[in-house]
């Protein structure tokens, strides 16, 4: 009974993730207001998708990266998410999100593409509208990163500039997987719709 004890202390002493994470909760923005235009340019935000009502917390939760956004990576059997949440300044702020985004492993240089953004279009810039001071969160998908990728680097593919958004690339070197991996007091359980 001692032994079985120290066993159970033992474990729950150690601050080891599991081997995988339950996907982030997320949902579809509660209204577009208009679709991006036949005519989208990134010169002209008028072009642009414009959404109400995204999916957004109360208190932005990982690793803060490149100085705007916090992020988070849950490693799932089916894929690996990564949350990007970032603060919406005021009432209409545009995001962008490049489909060549990509998970690259430190050791192997295997490149993980993404393979969607949830509910939003990527390589085109988009408004989010009437959010102003609440923390607006996006959920990139990924291919599932086996077991042994510790290290990565995020490449964000980037695209065209305009004269208040800088679209160039950026690669973020030497994350350790686990620092970015969400820290849980409580199991986290399925959200059902």
């Amino acid at each position: 009974m001692a032994l079985l004890g120290t066993m159970m202390l033992g474990g729950c002493a150690t601050n080891k993730l599991s081997d995988y994470d339950v996907r982030p909760e997320n949902r579809p923005p509660g209204k577009m207001i208009r679709a991006a235009s036949p005519q989208y340019t990134i010169k002209d935000d008028r072009t642009f998708a414009m959404y109400q009502d995204p999916y957004t917390v109360v208190k932005p939760e990982g690793k803060r990266l490149g100085g705007s956004g916090y992020y988070e990576l849950y490693r799932a059997k089916e894929a690996t998410y990564l949350t990007s949440t970032f603060l919406c300044p005021e009432d209409g702020w545009f995001f962008c999100f490049y489909s060549g985004d990509m998970l690259i492993d430190r050791k192997t240089g295997d490149r993980y593409m993404m393979r969607g953004l949830e509910y939003y279009p990527t390589d085109t810039c988009f408004w989010i509208s009437g959010s102003a001071g609440k923390y607006v969160r996006f959920v990139q998908v990924f291919p599932p990163l086996p077991k042994q990728v510790k290290e990565i680097d995020f490449y964000q593919a980037g695209g065209p500039s305009r004269f208040n958004f800088d679209g160039s690339p950026k690669r973020i070197e030497r994350l350790r997987v686990e620092d970015l991996r969400p820290k849980r007091d409580i199991p986290q359980g399925r959200t059902i719709w």
